[in-house]
């Protein structure tokens, strides 16, 4: 008897414990006046989801680009009373377009974007920065003028400040920029170390170098 009562008081103190559960970041999107899109910076570290959610009406057209500083880093489109477990409108890992998403809302209210890592990543507890970028329209984007990324040449202090950030991780080896860019949120320059069989990636906000991120395994 006494076996069984302490058998069920175990049960009942396992059944009030709350299950544990990986960090979820809840955010409602809100455009400036006159806008109507916005820019967001996060971060999603583990197995945590960020996520955002959109009022749109049913016509108008949701426009969603991730711009992460690492590549274990995606987004999943919801239309309205659907989120993570459900069916997605949009998932950027298995889309052709990557991680950029237009589509044509059909239901009106809140339309939820999810930012969170792989699975590899997120076992590793990883950690991804990212800007999200989230627009809505009453007509399809194309029928403006395309969005093009910054031109012109790089400021050297992104190339120098990356070349910093890399000399504190890996050392004093020779480094060679091998490519040099403007992404549509970031500077994203690719160094050459002397020794590595893969380059690094280097990601700057044009005021600080904001990750580096090595292109091969290990």
């Amino acid at each position: 008897m006494k076996m069984q009562v302490l058998l069920t008081a175990v049960a009942l103190v396992g059944a009030a414990m709350p299950v544990l559960a990986d960090k979820t970041h809840i955010e409602h999107v809100a455009f400036a006046k006159g806008k109507s899109s916005t820019v967001i910076s996060g971060k999603v570290s583990g197995g945590d989801t960020a996520l955002y959610r959109v009022h749109a009406k049913a016509g108008q057209y949701l426009r969603v680009s991730l711009v992460p500083d690492k590549e274990s880093a995606d987004f999943n489109v919801y239309v309205p009373g659907r989120g993570p477990g459900d069916e997605a409108w949009f998932v950027s890992a298995t889309a052709e377009a990557g991680r950029k998403f237009t589509g044509k809302v059909e239901k009106t209210g809140e339309q939820t974007v999810t930012v969170f890592l792989n699975r590899a990543a997120g076992r590793k507890g990883a950690t991804a920065n990212f800007k999200l970028h989230v627009g809505v329209t009453d007509k399809h984007p194309g029928e403006h003028a395309e969005e093009k990324p910054a031109s012109g040449a790089l400021p050297q202090k992104v190339v120098d400040d990356c070349l910093a950030a890399l000399r504190k991780q890996i050392g004093d080896k020779k480094m060679k920029v091998i490519s040099k860019k403007r992404g549509e949120a970031s500077f994203i320059v690719d160094v050459q170390a002397e020794g590595v069989e893969k380059p690094w990636r280097c990601f700057h906000d044009g005021s600080k170098c904001t990750g580096t991120e090595y292109q091969g395994e290990g």
